[in-house]
């Protein structure tokens, strides 16, 4: 029988997926998902279709859940590329949540929150880096603030305790994902190469040699698992990374020649922009190499692309905190890309 029962609202998000599997090869946790849709593949644990932004849809639906002992929260609600996340909206889903399962769950031990470095700002321009957990907030506010704050105050006087964790460019191996670098990349090149042309970077120079950081699915999954079952990390947030920095000149090379292509310079581009008409091209590449017959639509988020390399400042996140508390895993950035574009290649999502 197992000894935790972890309740995952998100659980068909980067996140949530990834630690939940994770999690289902640890015998001793049961897993009980929430989502707003039901996963189009039925995975081997209990999902709950249900929008937690339904006070009352989340009383009638999760209050019979009286084995929870963790709450991995990783639900964010649904906006715009274009919009600010909502604060309020935010909040009140998480209010939801834990009006809903507290009372019916005495044995909760623990409720962890999903962040990420915006708690800093990171998004928003250059700031204080690398970023600890001890820096004091910016002055524009986020829904990160609203959801930790309301959490810490419900803890007090309870059994259960919270924690947090602050990551930066979640990498992960399913395929599938579409807000994924390695998808950006992967994809970007395949059409470069098709129309005989080098490997350039289409982010800014500044970008391609600032410092950056990425953190793999399955180690912040260990990590978030850790920070919620220890109680030297008990009531704090910590920051998530693989452990290194990295800079873009320093990969590109390595990314042009795992596909077979000329490194190229610095050719700044909006990618939402320059690859909204590439979709003949990619078609073409697609029956060429015999790929998975993904829709354009769905090759690549490039908008997210553009994301990720138009900032002209360093995006660092300090992880000692969380190496002082006990857990010391690390993955090389440079190995992580390499090991999921073959992992992308092997399940023919890339040539």
């Amino acid at each position: 029988m197992a000894r935790y029962c972890a309740l995952i609202p998100g659980v068909t998000g980067v996140v949530g997926r990834g630690l939940a599997r994770y999690l289902a090869t640890q015998p001793e946790w049961e897993i009980i998902g929430l989502a707003r849709r039901t996963p189009s593949i039925q995975p081997q644990y209990r999902v709950i279709s249900i929008d937690i932004a339904d006070g009352a849809a989340c009383r009638s639906a999760l209050r019979a859940l009286r084995h929870i002992t963790h709450i991995f929260y990783c639900a964010r609600a649904t906006h715009s590329a274009s919009a600010k996340e909502p604060i309020e909206l935010n909040a009140a889903m998480l209010r939801n949540l834990m009006d809903a399962v507290e009372p019916a769950a005495p044995d909760l031990r623990h409720v962890h929150l999903l962040q990420g470095s915006k708690y800093y700002g990171s998004d928003l321009g250059p700031y204080k880096t690398p970023a600890k957990e001890s820096d004091p907030r910016i002055a524009e506010n986020n829904w990160y603030y609203e959801q930790q704050d309301f959490i810490a105050a419900r803890s007090r006087n309870r059994s259960w305790h919270w924690s947090a964790s602050r990551p930066h460019a979640i990498c992960d191996d399913d395929v599938s994902i579409v807000r994924s670098i390695q998808r950006v990349i992967g994809v970007y090149a395949a059409i470069m190469k098709e129309l005989g042309q080098p490997l350039h970077f289409p982010g800014t120079a500044r970008n391609f040699n600032a410092l950056y950081q990425c953190v793999d699915a399955t180690l912040l999954a260990k990590a978030i698992v850790f920070m919620s079952t220890h109680a030297a990390c008990e009531n704090q947030a910590f920051n998530v990374t693989n452990g290194d920095f990295i800079r873009w000149v320093n990969l590109w090379p390595r990314f042009a020649a795992f596909f077979g292509m000329d490194n190229g310079a610095v050719k700044t581009m909006r990618l939402a922009q320059t690859m909204a008409d590439k979709a003949p091209v990619w078609e073409r590449i697609v029956a060429k190499h015999a790929l998975q017959p993904t829709p354009y639509a769905e090759a690549a988020l490039w908008p997210y692309g553009d994301f990720v390399f138009t900032p002209e400042y360093d995006i660092m996140s300090d992880t000692l905190k969380l190496r002082r508390a006990g857990f010391n895993e690390c993955i090389d950035t440079e190995e992580m890309f390499l090991r999921l574009l073959t992992r992308m290649r092997e399940a023919r999502a890339l040539p």
